[in-house]
This record gives C-alpha cells, sequence and structure tokens, in this order.
C-alpha cells in the first residue's frame, strides 16, 4: 500500500492507518531532508520491527521498537 508517497508492508498482523503515519512522520523528522522509499512492519506479541529505505541511499535501517509496555509517547490513539 502507499501512504504518504511511502510504500508500506506489514507482515503479521495490522496497524492502523494514524500509527502507519506516526512511524512515517517521525522517521522522515529523523532523516534530515532524506526522500523516505519504504517501510516494512513486522508484527509480534512483543515488538514491532521496522525496517525502511531511503530513495538516496542504497541500504535499510532497522528499528526494534518493543510494544510489551505501554508508552503514550509511541502509541497514537
Amino acid at each position: 500500500m502507499l501512504i504518504d508517497n511511502v510504500y508500506v508492508t506489514i507482515e503479521d498482523g495490522q496497524l492502523e492507518k494514524s500509527e502507519i503515519q506516526y512511524y512515517i512522520k517521525k522517521i522522515k523528522k529523523h532523516s534530515k531532508g532524506k526522500e523516505l522509499k519504504s517501510i516494512d512492519f513486522k508484527l509480534t506479541d512483543d515488538y514491532v520491527d521496522l525496517r525502511y529505505a531511503f530513495h538516496s541511499i542504497p541500504f535499510e535501517r532497522i528499528r526494534r521498537v518493543n510494544i510489551t509496555t505501554f508508552n503514550s509517547n509511541r502509541c497514537v490513539v
């Protein structure tokens, strides 16, 4: 699927569009003007793996987000 001109894939579950947009916005904020090309979410019971790639960089960034403890700054309500 395409959200905010970014290709999004979600593995092993579902995410709300608002939460996907939150992660896209956060990545764009910290990427200092690089153009985000794609983001892949892999969901488990304990964490969310984020893999994202930029148009101008030939490699992906990987992040792991712990979801076992509630973090109001991360969650979109």
